[in-house]
């Protein structure tokens, strides 16, 4: 369907056969920092403001001042607030890109970045990736994107199957640039989701997301630079399309959420949270 298939070296171990990670459990000092960061993500809190003591955090959030410590001290880390004594907590100028190699708040830097633009920097920089597998990948490269491929027929039933398997093709892809960098760079994008993709899902644009898989894979195989080229901007016209229509919604949500008066002070923020935070 995608090409010639092919079969596998015993010694290539099969994804299916590897340890995977256990799912995130949030501690509660990880909601802490995550419900503040949401209030920062959308506006309500800015570079400059002060937190409420930590010890009206408590009152307010309904936890220990154990907790709220340990959440400032993890904002802290992440360069997000300065704690001073006497001075109490300022909220940081701050870059959200580094957030999304946080697995607990990939979400909210998703949301402060934008779809559009993590979009664009991934086309970049896979443009360069299957350029340099071109003139890297090894016997075992290859053999990792094929095995993907393989896996993927029959084609995957829904979006949430094609999604996992896009992950590993192209992962398997930047693997193959021999450029640690450039792989960790582009992990982060391959899980990014936006609300409003699935359900476009139909097996017509599975199946094209599959051929511009498979036109990568022979690229690559076949060394050809023009090939790889002209596969990879043909795969990224396979999505762009409906990441659009989910962006342009992004940005109406984003606008209304401008237009709505913030709250006078900071702990009036908080005060909402009690409830989840307690179960």
């Amino acid at each position: 369907m995608f090409g010639t298939l092919y079969e596998f070296p015993d010694d290539v171990q099969s994804p299916m056969t590897r340890t995977w990670p256990k799912p995130i459990i949030q501690s509660l000092p990880d909601q802490v920092a995550q419900t503040i960061l949401k209030r920062i993500a959308t506006g309500e809190l800015r570079p400059g403001h002060r937190l409420p003591s930590q010890r009206g955090l408590a009152a307010s959030m309904g936890v220990g001042l154990a907790v709220i410590r340990e959440a400032v001290q993890r904002l802290q880390a992440l360069n997000i607030v300065e704690a001073s004594h006497g001075s109490g907590t300022v909220i940081r100028p701050f870059h959200w890109i580094p957030l999304i190699y946080d697995p607990t708040l990939f979400a909210l830097a998703v949301q402060r970045i934008g779809v559009h633009d993590l979009w664009e920097t991934r086309r970049l920089l896979e443009g360069q990736v299957i350029r340099l597998a071109v003139e890297r990948a090894t016997r075992a490269n290859l053999d990792a994107m094929r095995m993907v491929i393989a896996r993927a027929l029959p084609l995957p039933a829904d979006y949430e199957a094609s999604q996992k398997l896009n992950r590993d093709f192209h992962l398997a892809l930047a693997r193959a640039s021999q450029n640690g960098v450039l792989e960790d760079l582009i992990a982060p994008l391959l899980e990014l989701h936006t609300e409003g993709v699935d359900h476009r899902f139909t097996q017509q644009h599975c199946r094209r997301t599959w051929e511009a898989h498979q036109a990568i894979y022979d690229a690559v195989a076949a060394r050809d630079l023009a090939a790889a080229d002209k596969a990879i901007v043909e795969h990224f016209e396979v999505g762009p399309i409906a990441l659009a229509e989910v962006e342009a919604r992004s940005r109406h949500i984003a606008a209304v959420a401008r237009r709505k008066k913030p709250p006078a002070d900071a702990e009036a923020t908080v005060r909402s949270t009690r409830a989840k935070l307690r179960t």
